[in-house]
């Protein structure tokens, strides 16, 4: 059999006999002739029911606020087709260390993450971590246990092992340029630690969301006031994020 020769079909026969019996055609033709029928017969064939990854998203409102884009970025277009399975855990306003109680006022443990993930893991079995913490810390130090900027290292450690081992994280840091002016300190202070984890955490990989924003005040909502970005902002998180997973995670067979 000679692979490289081809069978073509005029557009129209395909159009008038339809994709079923335009298949079965070409299989019939390419049995009596011993040539390869290509054109779209692999398309028609091969599955696009694979998941690339399940992917479990973790972090704050622009998690939250996010989750149809993100979906629609992991789900759709070039991904439309064995594409990645996004499952959200957020918490509007949280931090690294979040109050675990309802009555923020009377509570004295900052736990939220523990439990919330020593609850949901064991339940769903990730590929990928893509986490978004880091901005609501920024507004004030805090101490080594509560939100905020301070011991920030010690914080990124103990939400680490809160994930399997050996799970890959993807991280992304802030773009402090665009952000509230009153929240640069803390922002440097959660971007320097961010970037020095992954010399203790090698499953840990900084996703530079600041290389790409911090050009681009257009993607806060609200400049100088506002944490969370517009559409465009999002789109651009998203497809940091997406080249990110693909880059890691081939398409399936």
């Amino acid at each position: 059999m000679n692979f490289k020769k081809v069978v073509n079909f005029p557009h129209n026969v395909r159009k008038r006999l339809g994709n079923t019996r335009f298949l079965m055609l070409a299989l019939a033709m390419a049995a009596a002739t011993g040539l390869v029928v290509f054109t779209s017969v692999n398309a028609l064939t091969t599955s696009n029911a694979h998941d690339r990854g399940v992917i479990a998203f973790v972090g704050d409102s622009n998690i939250t606020i996010n989750a149809a884009g993100i979906d629609w970025a992991l789900t759709t277009g070039t991904h439309n087709d064995n594409s990645y399975t996004p499952v959200f855990i957020s918490r509007v306003g949280s931090g690294i260390r979040t109050p675990d109680c309802i009555d923020t006022k009377t509570c004295t443990t900052n736990n939220f993450w523990k439990t919330k993930l020593g609850e949901v893991l064991p339940k769903v079995n990730a590929d990928i971590y893509v986490n978004d913490l880091g901005i609501n810390d920024t507004a004030f130090a805090g101490t080594s246990t509560t939100i905020g900027y301070a011991n920030y290292a010690q914080k990124i450690d103990w939400f680490m092992k809160l994930i399997p081992a050996g799970k890959p994280v993807l991280w992304t840091n802030l773009p402090c340029a665009i952000e509230p002016p009153s929240r640069l300190t803390g922002c440097q202070t959660v971007n320097f630690a961010l970037a020095q984890a992954p010399k203790r955490w090698p499953n840990l990989t900084i996703l530079n969301w600041a290389a790409v924003a911090n050009t681009h005040k257009e993607y806060i909502t609200d400049q100088g006031n506002d944490v969370h970005y517009n559409n465009a902002g999002y789109a651009a998180w998203n497809q940091l994020v997406v080249d990110a997973l693909d880059a890691r995670r081939s398409v399936p067979n």
